[in-house]
């Protein structure tokens, strides 16, 4: 199954603000330890999120170095990240559902079967 990368995550910091959560060291193979921000990033986006987190690395000119965690899109759902029309009708209906201002439509069963081919 293919992964759609259709931005850089590193192309934007999204808030200037950051806020030390830990120290850690290169070990013998150039590895570092994140467990106090894996910790803090699992509040953020939860257990399920963090097992399909990517970290894009960047480094500026003295050295600091920036991850930004993203989640791979497969490519079977990144037309919705290309279309701005059902992009937003779908924000619109997360927004509606947080209002609670959804509605059950009932089922769709008798659907099931229908041939889903233009004909």
């Amino acid at each position: 199954m293919g992964v759609a990368h259709l931005t850089m995550a590193t192309d934007i910091i999204a808030d200037e603000h950051f806020e030390a959560v830990g120290e850690s060291g290169l070990d013998e193979r150039n590895r570092v330890t994140l467990s106090k921000a894996v910790e803090q990033l699992r509040k953020l986006i939860g257990d399920a999120a963090l097992s399909r987190v990517h970290l894009s690395v960047a480094i500026n000119s003295v050295g600091q170095i920036l991850l930004t965690p993203h989640i791979p899109v497969p490519a079977h759902e990144a037309w919705l990240l290309r279309n701005p029309t059902a992009l937003s009708k779908v924000r619109e209906g997360i927004a509606q559902a947080g209002r609670g201002e959804a509605t059950r439509a009932g089922s769709f069963a008798e659907f099931a079967d229908d041939d889903l081919t233009d004909e």
